[in-house]
């Protein structure tokens, strides 16, 4: 790869990266108020429309155990609540305390396609996890 597309490469990640953390980072407050209640998360992730590009927009616990279904621009898909993602290499910054990380380029597990997740730490008042915003 020449180093002009590592150049290029290198700025749309930053670009993404600021666009996302902005975007989850407006969805903190409103979802540490409706926490643990998956029906009104689940609200408050249809409704933002700046997380529209994003393919998948979900909540997960301090266990990072699923907590809302996936929400897609086409709705709920409430196949994935509960879905177990402690073992997803895009979360080991997080669960390390990271406050967000953007993974990189992967191929998903069940999609088969090549794939980015940021993640979001949602924490109490007092600094304590509550758990992760994903997209």
């Amino acid at each position: 790869m020449s180093d002009a597309l590592k150049t290029i490469i290198a700025r749309q990640r930053m670009l993404l990266q600021g666009r996302l953390a902005t975007a989850l980072d407006r969805l903190v407050a409103p979802c540490r108020m409706a926490w643990p209640d998956r029906s009104a998360l689940e609200g408050i992730l249809l409704a933002l429309p700046g997380l529209a590009s994003c393919k998948y927009i979900y909540v997960l616990d301090a266990q990072a155990r699923q907590l809302t279904s996936n929400v897609s621009p086409q709705g709920l898909l409430p196949e994935h609540y509960g879905r177990d993602r402690s073992q997803r290499p895009y979360l080991a910054e997080a669960l390390a305390g990271e406050r967000f990380s953007l993974s990189p380029i992967y191929i998903s597990r069940n999609a088969r396609r090549p794939s980015l997740t940021a993640i979001r730490r949602v924490e109490d008042e007092a600094g304590q996890l509550m758990g992760f915003l994903g997209a």
